[in-house]
C-alpha cells in the first residue's frame, strides 16, 4: 500500500524532472507515428539523452520493421533480432514505448521500485524477451491490482503513469 498511496506523487516527483523532460515526452508521444522514420527514432533518442546510433543501414532497417512487427503484449519476436539491434535495452525499450504506447521504458530504477515490492526482475543490459517480457508483465499487473485513485487524468499512457511512479520508489 505505501507504493499505491504515494503513487501520483512518485509520478509527478520522476516524470516532472529535469532528466525526464515531461513536456518534450508528452510532444514526443504525438510526434513518433507510422511511418516509422530514422528521424523519429533520433528523436527518442534525444530525449533519452542516448548519443547517436552507431548502426549500420541494416540494423536501422531491422529495427524498424521490427516495431510494425512486435504487438502487445508479445515480446518474443525481439529474439530473432540481431545482436547489435538488442544490445541497448533502455533505447529499444524506448522505442517500442514510443510506436506502441503499452509497452514500458525499461530503466534501472523501475527494475529496483518493482524488487521492492516482491517482483524480482533479473538486471539486463541487452534486450531478452524474457526478462523484457516479465517487466512489462509485472508493470501491468500493478496496473491491475492498482486501487481508482492511482489512475490520474494525465497526458501519458497508463504504462508510463506506472514505470515512472515505479523509478521514483526504486530511486528512494
Amino acid at each position: 500500500m505505501p507504493f499505491f498511496d504515494g503513487l501520483i506523487d512518485y509520478f509527478n516527483s520522476y516524470h516532472h524532472s529535469k532528466n525526464q523532460d515531461a513536456e518534450s515526452y508528452e510532444e514526443l508521444l504525438y510526434l513518433v507515428r507510422r511511418p516509422y522514420t530514422p528521424e523519429m527514432l533520433d528523436m527518442i533518442d534525444e530525449w533519452m539523452g542516448k548519443e547517436k546510433r552507431d548502426w549500420r543501414e541494416e540494423t536501422q532497417r531491422e529495427v524498424l520493421l521490427s516495431l510494425y512487427a512486435i504487438r502487445y503484449p508479445d515480446t518474443l519476436l525481439i529474439e530473432s533480432l540481431t545482436e547489435n539491434a538488442k544490445s541497448d535495452i533502455e533505447r529499444l525499450s524506448a522505442y517500442l514505448h514510443f510506436t506502441h504506447h503499452t509497452y514500458s521504458i525499461y530503466d534501472e530504477n523501475t527494475r529496483k521500485g518493482l524488487s521492492k515490492l516482491g517482483i524480482e526482475i533479473p538486471k539486463m543490459k541487452e534486450m531478452n524477451p524474457y526478462g523484457y517480457g516479465a517487466y512489462v508483465s509485472s508493470i501491468e499487473l500493478l496496473k491491475d491490482v492498482a486501487p481508482f485513485t492511482c489512475f490520474l487524468e494525465h497526458d501519458v499512457p497508463r504504462q508510463r503513469l506506472f514505470q515512472a511512479a515505479l523509478a521514483a520508489y526504486g530511486a528512494e
